[in-house]
């Protein structure tokens, strides 16, 4: 179920590695071939996969916020971002008096290309490719199930794992320094997880999704 998203992201960060190269064209502001700066701040909503809720991950919605950094030419952009998110993880231990949170930091390369425009709003799609680290707070915990049982200590160990996505954007440029933008994206990402089925403990490999809606404000400037 990756593949499509590993298709899209490497076609667009192809085509705006081109655009780059090649001949300049007018963009919507009439700056024929301009190189552009926007530096942006996001804020919106993230969830995560609902087969998440098999390993005792908390997936409902949670806020999600971010910087980003793009250069833009013509009809095509890219640039990086960094984002954050955060979510719950319980273990399941009778005893539990504590849940960890588990913080979500993406580090990303993207790419964009414009493909509608009507008066002033702008429909661009998008490609992104980057890391993901999941960190624990608490990273460790001991729980006591009571009776006769000796206290249980946990430890979170933090994750990094590779992160693919696309998604979609509506953006309209309200000066010729300031643009705003809605965009909503799909990223996946695969965990190494465990799992009782019986007596037995089936310990494979699973491909997991998240969506996010976000808002964004850049300011732009132009470079020549």
């Amino acid at each position: 179920m990756f593949r499509p998203a590993v298709a899209s992201s490497c076609l667009f960060l192809l085509a705006a590695t081109v655009a780059f190269a090649g001949p300049s064209s007018p963009d919507a502001g009439g700056r024929r071939g301009s190189w552009r700066l926007a530096v942006g701040l996001f804020a919106g909503g993230y969830m995560v996969d609902q087969k998440l809720e098999n390993y005792r991950w908390d997936t409902r919605p949670a806020g999600l916020k971010g910087v980003e950094v793009t250069l833009l030419r013509g009809r095509f952009a890219a640039g990086a971002r960094l984002w954050g998110s955060h979510t719950t993880q319980s273990s399941g231990i009778p005893g539990e008096s504590e849940t960890p949170r588990v913080n979500l930091t993406g580090v990303e390369i993207l790419g964009r290309v414009r493909v509608l425009q009507v008066s002033i709003v702008e429909l661009w799609g998008s490609g992104h490719a980057g890391r993901l680290h999941l960190g624990y707070d608490p990273d460790r915990l001991t729980f006591d199930p009571g009776g006769l049982a000796e206290p249980v200590t946990v430890v979170y160990d933090p994750i990094s794992e590779w992160e693919f996505g696309y998604g979609a954007q509506l953006r309209g440029e309200m000066t010729r320094r300031l643009a705003f933008a809605i965009e909503a994206g799909r990223s996946s990402f695969a965990l190494d997880t465990a799992h009782r089925r019986g007596d037995e403990i089936i310990q494979s490999r699973e491909w997991f999704h998240g969506w996010s809606v976000q808002l964004s404000v850049s300011w732009l400037v132009t470079l020549g």
